[in-house]
């Protein structure tokens, strides 16, 4: 963006929020008293208030929005970008090495943040960002990391791995493999297995080298796979003819539940139950079988309509669009 057409801060905020908050309110604030922490799923999460969630928005829109990234890589948190473009970009390989990042959020460390925030905001429309880094930095860090919860975390992330990214690409380029990274789920791939043998230890030498020494690889979720195997990549399948489809397995199981539900609540409930063992499911909420079992329902085929909306036209057909809309609204009963 020109320098001409850029504003100061202070403009945008007082254009963005005009009586409803002072600019002095967004230097001064006190962080620590804007966010309880909650224990969800066995993971700490940081609530932000009402002011902060407004003014984590204001962040984003104006400031973290245009910061660099790696936009050939990176597939999460982007506008108009779907985790199905994350795998397309893998339907012509043979052989898949994925993993992720361990406790991805909280290995973001304060100095990446400070990094990252001083050489990729060119692109804002802030003509003075410089001057308010420490002020941006006090309003989305907590504990000196990025804080699992606040909504500017996420584009933060991608913001810190820009020269992993960067790296790691050129890396795969120059071996002739794939590499595509959702969030902190990291896939490459390649048309021969050549490439498995030391993969691991080049991401994880690279996640040193190129972010911090605290942030490692989980080996237990590290897996290489070969085409024509059943396996998932961020819950696709990717077919021997190189389609990449939703898992017949997660279909059969939604159908089921879906048919189930319209014609006997018992098999509905007792189905889901089964599928809750399967999967290691937990009741924490105390809630009745049907209420999580609706819940269940509705959570996938959300993420469904995300994934294969052509699936979900045949499932609008099939049902019937009042009964698919209903459940992707969450308005079942």
């Amino acid at each position: 963006m020109e320098a001409n057409q850029k504003r100061p801060l202070i403009d945008i905020f007082i254009s963005t929020f005009h009586d409803k908050m002072s600019f002095n309110e967004f230097l001064t604030l006190n962080v620590s008293n804007e966010f309880k922490r909650i224990q969800l799923n066995k993971r700490e999460v940081y609530a932000p208030s009402p002011k902060l969630k407004t003014i984590h928005r204001f962040i984003n829109k104006t400031i973290l929005e245009y910061a660099d990234y790696n936009t050939e890589v990176v597939f999460s948190y982007r506008k108009g970008i779907s985790t199905r473009e994350a795998i397309e970009k893998h339907s012509a390989s043979n052989y898949f090495f994925q993993t992720d990042i361990s406790n991805f959020y909280n290995n973001v460390r304060l100095e990446n943040i400070y990094t990252s925030l001083r050489k990729q905001l060119n692109n804002t429309p802030v003509l003075d960002i410089e001057n308010y880094i420490d002020n941006i930095v006090n309003l989305v860090v907590v504990d000196e990391q990025l804080p699992t919860g606040f909504s500017t975390s996420p584009l933060l992330s991608n913001i810190c791995l820009l020269d992993f990214d960067n790296a790691l690409l050129k890396y795969c380029k120059d071996n002739f493999l794939i590499y595509t990274r959702y969030s902190d789920d990291i896939i490459i791939s390649g048309s021969d297995d050549g490439f498995a043998v030391e993969i691991e230890s080049i991401v994880s030498n690279y996640l040193n080298n190129f972010v911090n020494e605290k942030i490692k690889i989980n080996s237990a979720k590290t897996k290489f796979h070969k085409r024509g195997h059943d396996f998932k990549l961020l819950g696709f399948s990717i077919l021997p003819n190189g389609i990449v489809t939703i898992p017949s397995s997660d279909k059969k199981e939604v159908e089921s539940l879906i048919y189930f539900y319209l014609t006997d609540n018992e098999k509905f409930e007792d189905l889901f139950k089964k599928i809750s063992v399967n999967k290691k499911l937990e009741n924490t909420e105390g809630k009745p079988i049907r209420d999580l079992a609706i819940s269940s329902l509705s959570g996938k085929l959300i993420s469904f309509n995300s994934m294969d909306k052509d699936y979900i036209s045949k499932l609008r057909k099939k049902y019937g669009n009042t009964i698919i809309d209903m459940f992707i609204r969450k308005a079942v009963k």
